[in-house]
């Protein structure tokens, strides 16, 4: 089964449970340009002036966000990031560290040169993962890897685990 090819397209996957975990981690701290397109949706949504935007709480910005449909491409993108880095962030170390690659609690250093890794050491990856996340965590988390560098992660595709359950 293929990934999903956008930013989008993938954060409409999401079960309302997952956009929300997503949405509270991307508010503990976003980005400035993510913010400011997420404050401009929070207005539209909850219909205050963008002055007002300052005095929303912040579960008022977590469920509007959350509930967004189609949040502009570079959201979806942040939304994704922020879920990843935030509460699942040691399935990111998990993954890495199979594939040995190294990395800052997950996160790779942008001088780090990353080899492209083979079908065989995603499966391996795959393996040693599904003792500690579920399918749909670690799709979900590869599927978003992919959409930034698809050439770098393209083994990960043919590799990751179906769908295991139907997505809202």
């Amino acid at each position: 089964m293929s990934f999903e090819t956008s930013a989008l397209r993938l954060w409409r996957t999401l079960p309302r449970e997952e956009r929300l975990e997503a949405a509270r981690a991307f508010w503990e701290r976003p980005t400035e340009e993510a913010a400011v397109a997420a404050a401009q949706e929070v207005v539209k949504i909850l219909r205050v002036r963008p002055q007002a935007f300052h005095k929303v709480p912040l579960d008022q910005r977590v469920r509007a966000v959350a509930g967004l449909a189609t949040p502009p491409e570079s959201l979806a993108e942040a939304l994704l990031l922020s879920l990843h880095v935030g509460a699942r962030r040691s399935l990111l170390g998990a993954f890495l560290d199979a594939l040995a690659i190294p990395h800052e609690e997950g996160l790779i250093d942008e001088e780090t040169e990353v080899a492209p890794p083979t079908e065989t050491a995603a499966r391996a990856a795959l393996a040693g993962l599904r003792a500690d996340h579920s399918d749909a965590a670690i799709r979900l988390y590869w599927n978003a890897l992919w959409l930034q560098d698809r050439e770098r992660w393209a083994a990960l595709e043919p590799v990751a685990p179906p769908h295991s359950e139907p997505r809202a």
